[in-house]
């Protein structure tokens, strides 16, 4: 089998100064990529500024004799993310890849307890960053026909105990990143999101040790890098999904709708009565974007919209979710 390279290809990585990043900007580099390493070189909390977390993993990468230049901007403002793309394109000619990584920590506390301020730092830097860099990045993509982002989500969007803000901006990185990738569809670009698990300076804030020792002994940083540099490549065959990575694990997460009860008038006392068929009625299928669900309310809309409606793919039928996902 021939090596997977991505020599040409220029790639913008955030919060690429340390942790699942650096490991990130590191594999890009090293089968060819030229490599924007961005980090605003913050703590966990977003709080500081430091350009040597992200000018250290540049210089690491030219070490081994890869191509990259470091960017301190904010992802956080959208002159920050603005000038991360121009920055890419200034120095290498181009952007082919975004990996959208840059993060902090979730507020403590109650929910009812959460400050604005706090809600706001998280949200603006996962899912607001997101935008900022996409924006102008999406623009380039589009010109020249080709482009793979790869957004991080997180399993903490299917709902966890006591954080709130983050699983509310993971959740919102899924949605764009499903709109996105059908909006790639007719561009050449592909779009993936990913739920990583790795031991990086927020799992270091885990009060309970044992389940820190156990991170980090499990779930090393490196460990997820070969999935997202896949999703990178030109070659990959999907778009528009989600990806559980961590330990050495590659696994798609799926959307999944029933076909449900339906009835011309429902009524609380039917809805009630057929609460089984509500539940699980029918064959599942996947749901790559949101016309799948628009169909199974009503078989008319393949009519309206059958540009942007595929042939749902089965739950059991993994081929032919990849067909549909290509």
């Amino acid at each position: 089998m021939s090596e997977l390279r991505f020599d040409d290809r220029v790639a913008i990585v955030t919060g690429a100064g340390g942790g699942l990043g650096r490991e990130y900007a590191l594999l890009l580099a090293s089968r060819g990529a030229r490599v924007l390493v961005n980090d605003y070189g913050g703590d966990t909390r977003g709080r500081g500024r430091s350009t040597g977390p992200a000018a250290a993993v540049a210089k690491e990468i030219e070490a081994e004799g890869g191509i990259a230049a470091a960017n301190g901007e904010s992802v956080a403002e959208s002159e920050g993310g603005a000038a991360i793309v121009r920055d890419a394109i200034d120095r290498f000619g181009r952007v082919d890849i975004v990996v959208h990584n840059a993060g902090i920590g979730s507020g403590v506390g109650a929910f009812e307890d959460l400050e604005d301020e706090h809600i706001r730092a998280v949200i603006g830097t996962h899912l607001f960053g997101a935008f900022h860099v996409l924006r102008p990045a999406w623009r380039v993509m589009k010109e020249q026909g080709y482009g793979r982002v790869v957004n991080t989500s997180s399993s903490t969007a299917l709902g966890v105990d006591g954080s709130f803000d983050y699983p509310a901006a993971k959740a919102g990185l899924i949605g764009l990143s499903r709109s996105l990738a059908v909006d790639g569809r007719q561009h050449g670009i592909r779009v993936n999101a990913i739920m990583p698990l790795a031991y990086t300076r927020m799992a270091a804030g885990v009060r309970n040790q044992a389940v820190r020792e156990w991170m980090e002994g499990t779930f090393p940083p490196r460990k997820v890098a070969a999935l997202v540099a896949y999703l990178c490549h030109e070659e990959v065959p999907v778009s528009g999904d989600i990806f559980s990575v961590g330990g050495g694990r590659a696994a798609r997460v799926t959307t999944t709708v029933y076909p449900g009860f339906k009835e011309d008038e429902p009524t609380l006392e039917s809805i009630r009565d057929h609460w089984d068929e509500v539940m699980a009625g029918g064959d599942p299928q996947i749901a790559l974007d949101g016309a799948v669900d628009a169909a199974l309310m009503d078989d008319g809309f393949s009519a309206i919209d059958g540009a942007s409606l595929k042939e749902a793919p089965s739950a059991s039928d993994p081929a032919s979710a990849k067909d549909a996902a290509s």
